[in-house]
């Protein structure tokens, strides 16, 4: 059977990673014309269409040095039709819950720690939408909760995990330095979620050897973010003190079974 991580085996991290750089200098010297700057919406936006399109022509390319016009869309067919068993769907919902409630509590904690005047923290937990234009917020569920999940997971769990654990030939290593990358490539307030949320997404990518497993993970937990965020939940959270308590008891409970998981089911190799 055609799988994607063939696909992926097949892509060059030096070519990834210079087409990568090269697009963010040119957006980053483009800015000022463009009035866009590093780490906005549009900059982001620019940046991943880019990268899925660098992905799917670099695909097509490695499917007509192999004379097969459709393999790519083979093996994505494949993907999904696995993507969707019962223990995948149950492990994928578990883990996001546990790091939207791990999130949360952090982030409860970094603003007490604010109100002592022990750090400077201002970030919003989730934000609120609910006054944002209808085109912001189109652009940002493109940007946010489609794009995201598919050019992170393709870069981090598809192919830098790869990589690493076959240059270091330590996969516990190679899990721990490409969810540290991926955890500090998200604000302050999100870097230990974004870190524990990479080892358990790469753990769903590494049982299942199905890149769309930690894509949809991905992707369910933005999407959830972006609806609470529309919904202005946060700030009705925010004023109710028995509602934080509740998600900190929440959070512990299943984090520590998400923790107990984690070790149960940590892999060995990578297939």
């Amino acid at each position: 059977m055609i799988r994607f991580n063939d696909y992926l085996d097949r892509l060059s991290i030096i070519k990834v990673l210079f087409f990568f750089l090269l697009v963010m200098l040119v957006l980053t010297l483009s800015s000022n014309i463009f009035n866009f700057y590093l780490g906005s919406l549009i900059f982001k936006f620019i940046l991943y269409a880019l990268m899925l399109l660098f992905f799917v022509y670099n695909f097509h390319q490695i499917d007509l040095k192999e004379n097969s016009d459709d393999s790519f869309l083979v093996s994505l067919r494949n993907e999904c039709n696995s993507i969707f068993d019962v223990s995948n769907l149950q492990s994928i919902s578990f883990i996001v819950l546990a790091n939207i409630l791990f999130v949360s509590t952090v982030y409860f904690i970094l603003k007490y720690l604010a109100t002592l005047s022990i750090i400077n923290f201002e970030s919003p937990l989730f934000g609120d939408f609910s006054s944002l234009s209808a085109e912001f917020l189109f652009l940002y569920f493109i940007t946010v909760v489609i794009l995201s999940p598919i050019i992170e997971e393709l870069l981090f769990r598809g192919i830098f995990l790869r990589v690493f654990n076959k240059e270091l030939n330590n996969l516990a290593l190679a899990i721990m330095i490409t969810s540290i990358l991926f955890g500090f490539c998200h604000g302050f307030g999100g870097i230990l979620g974004a870190i524990l949320f990479g080892i358990c997404v790469s753990i769903l990518y590494i049982k299942s050897r199905n890149i769309l497993v930690p894509i949809f993970a991905h992707f369910l937990n933005n999407f959830i973010s972006f609806i609470i965020a529309l919904g202005g939940i946060e700030y009705f959270i925010q004023g109710n003190l028995i509602v934080i308590v509740l998600i900190v008891i929440l959070a512990i409970a299943s984090n520590f079974v998400l923790f107990r998981a984690i070790l149960n089911e940590w892999p060995t190799k990578m297939e």
